[in-house]
């Protein structure tokens, strides 16, 4: 990466399967995600953030909200090349613009990022228990 990269943000542009299979790759977490399922998860999208370097998709993140009560931050990727240069801040900047009036806004992380997102005012919610089936 050369010191006059610029980088692309979007709100509006949606990525291909192809593409963010290639960033889910990179995860423990969704390595597994195939591109038919993918493609359907994208057909939903309408609260999500891109970054590319020219038209390489290089970061991503989406939120599912009703709009009003509730949102869930989610999928909140950097490549691995592109790490620690501030762009997984921007992602969560611009989801978070967009989620503006929503009464909560919640996500899931492993421990050792619970720092990261504490920077935005996120914190544990004592007396909770995350679920899933």
């Amino acid at each position: 990466m050369s010191p006059t990269v610029k980088f692309t943000i979007s709100t509006t542009e949606v990525p291909s399967e192809k593409e963010l299979q290639k960033l889910f790759a990179q995860t423990t977490w969704a390595a597994k995600r195939k591109k038919p399922e993918i493609k359907r998860m994208l057909e939903h999208l309408t609260v999500f953030v891109t970054i590319r370097e020219n038209s390489e998709l290089i970061g991503f993140g989406r939120a599912i909200s009703d709009g009003v009560y509730r949102a869930l931050i989610d999928d909140v990727i950097v490549d691995n090349s592109y790490q620690k240069l501030g762009l997984g801040k921007v992602i969560v900047e611009n989801l978070l613009k967009q989620l503006t009036g929503i009464e909560g806004i919640f996500l899931n992380t492993k421990p050792d990022l619970e720092g990261f997102y504490k920077k935005f005012g996120f914190k544990k919610v004592v007396g909770t228990i995350t679920m899933e089936k």
